[in-house]
């Protein structure tokens, strides 16, 4: 066989055996989800952490700050638009012809 021939022949393959990662990835990613399905259905649950209760020994963390925020800006799309004058119509020029 030819190189020629061999190099023909090498571009016909389906597009899957020249991506070899898409396949690795299917099957190692979707092992590794049956294993945390797994694992999630024999383990047991997590006990709740010592913070997951409220303890009146510690209070709340409230966060506040002395700057304000802009105020809102509303957009009233219900009225219609003012008429353009003429002084606010712009003409486009046309291109000369030697351009």
């Amino acid at each position: 066989m030819s190189r020629r021939s061999a190099m023909f022949m090498r571009a016909r393959q389906p597009i899957d055996s020249a991506l070899p990662l898409r396949g690795y990835f299917l099957s190692v990613g979707g092992a590794l989800v049956c294993l945390l399905w797994l694992a999630d259905w024999a383990l047991p649950a997590q006990l709740p952490g010592r913070f997951s209760e409220p303890n009146p020994a510690r209070p709340e963390i409230r966060i506040h700050s002395d700057v304000k925020g802009p105020e809102l800006v509303t957009i009233d799309t219900n009225q219609p638009l003012p008429a353009p004058s003429d002084k606010e119509i712009v003409v486009a020029h046309a291109p000369v012809a030697g351009d």
